[in-house]
């Protein structure tokens, strides 16, 4: 049976037997290309996330990709969201990136509170920083007025790292200081350093 219907994509009237109709019929192939054209455009068609404005995009990694974005700046502007978030240190509020927030363990408001965070969490620490610098080498340099050099070491006398006292504290060269360490160190019969077991 020959049957008039309609083009899905032109709409003109054209013959076409009852078994080839179908969901979709087109009166030609130029009729039909256009309208797959159209179908592949559709599903390309993706909302920003950051504008909220419809785009046309090229479905590459549309799989991968949680967000979308119509321009480069939307991109950038999505991911440089702001949030107010408290220091950690002194409950003030600031304003800071999100990705910022997400990436770092502690937020803090400015270096000063950063600094007393961490002198507050390593408080009575072997190596307690004081302005940059470790606790013990802050103090000999206070000692003796001038700034330690790279090859200048603070040795504990007592060998207690927690007695910072000044009268504590002796300025020696790192070879010096390896001398006396190795001193203490426990040798074999033929003289080479015994490894210590870790405790148990």
């Amino acid at each position: 049976m020959i049957l008039t219907i309609k083009c899905d994509w032109c709409n003109q009237e054209f013959k076409r037997n009852k078994s080839h109709v179908k969901n979709k019929n087109y009166c030609s192939r130029a009729c039909l290309g256009k309208a797959n054209a159209e179908r592949f455009r559709l599903k390309r068609i993706k909302i920003c996330d950051n504008c909220g404005i419809e785009f046309e995009g090229n479905n590459r990694h549309k799989n991968r990709n949680k967000h979308f974005f119509c321009s480069q700046e939307c991109s950038n502007s999505f991911k440089e969201q702001k949030i107010y978030i408290p220091c950690d240190w002194c409950g003030k509020y600031l304003y800071k990136k999100r990705s910022d927030v997400i990436r770092n363990k502690h937020n803090f408001c400015d270096w000063g509170c950063y600094i007393d965070f961490i002198n507050f969490a390593n408080a009575g620490a072997t190596n307690q920083i004081v302005a940059g610098t470790v606790l013990y080498r802050k103090l000999s340099e206070i000692k003796i007025g001038r700034k330690l050099e790279s090859n200048e070491e603070v040795h504990h006398i007592d060998d207690n790292h927690l007695n910072n006292n000044i009268d504590n504290l002796q300025i020696l060269t790192a070879s010096e200081h390896s001398k006396i360490h190795a001193k203490q160190k426990a040798r074999d019969a033929y003289g080479r350093f015994i490894k210590e077991k870790p405790n148990a």
